[in-house]
């Protein structure tokens, strides 16, 4: 069975999952040899609305994975092996994704800039944000929401005057960001 959840073990449904069945291999010494084996079966599935996804399959070793839905956030943990040693017997592979609270939470935001700190939500609408890092040196930013995505608007120091950003759609209470 292969289970789709986040971090805080939310279930997460209707993700697309797949099983990839890998000979040769050692089940009961959990071992893949690393170039040594090609696929030879290979499974597709949905995540039920409990995010789980179950595959009868016979003894071996398998590589599993996801295709994560558009506006989610998997943890980025590597390749993913199951071992089935045993007839019969029932193994649980799990792909997680960053919990979210929705647009304005950190790990969201810190993924779409592309960053590994998790940026501290100054200020959010859901739409534009200001936000800023617990590293060295001035790294505030303002950023917004486009298409989905989070993107850097300014980053501080900045030389936008408010007739610039108020004309891009900076909303009025971010006003005093701006020095011109």
């Amino acid at each position: 069975m292969l289970r789709t959840e986040t971090v805080s073990g939310i279930a997460v449904p209707d993700v697309p999952v797949h099983l990839s069945r890998q000979e040769p291999c050692d089940p009961a010494g959990h071992d893949i040899p690393v170039g040594e084996t090609s696929e030879t079966q290979r499974l597709d599935a949905v995540t039920d609305g409990d995010g789980r996804a179950v595959f009868t399959v016979p003894v071996g070793c398998y590589y599993f994975g996801m295709t994560a839905p558009a506006g989610t956030n998997p943890v980025p943990e590597g390749m993913h092996s199951a071992f089935l040693s045993t007839a019969g017997s029932t193994v649980d592979g799990l792909l997680r994704f960053q919990d979210t609270a929705g647009p304005c939470h950190p790990d969201g935001i810190s993924a779409d800039l592309g960053m590994l700190d998790n940026a501290a939500v100054v200020d959010c609408d859901g739409t534009w944000a200001v936000i800023r890092f617990a590293t060295p040196g001035d790294n505030q930013r303002i950023i917004r929401r486009v298409d989905g995505t989070w993107t850097t608007y300014v980053l501080f120091p900045h030389e936008t005057c408010w007739a610039t950003a108020e004309s891009d759609g900076v909303p009025a209470r971010l006003r005093p960001y701006f020095t011109c």
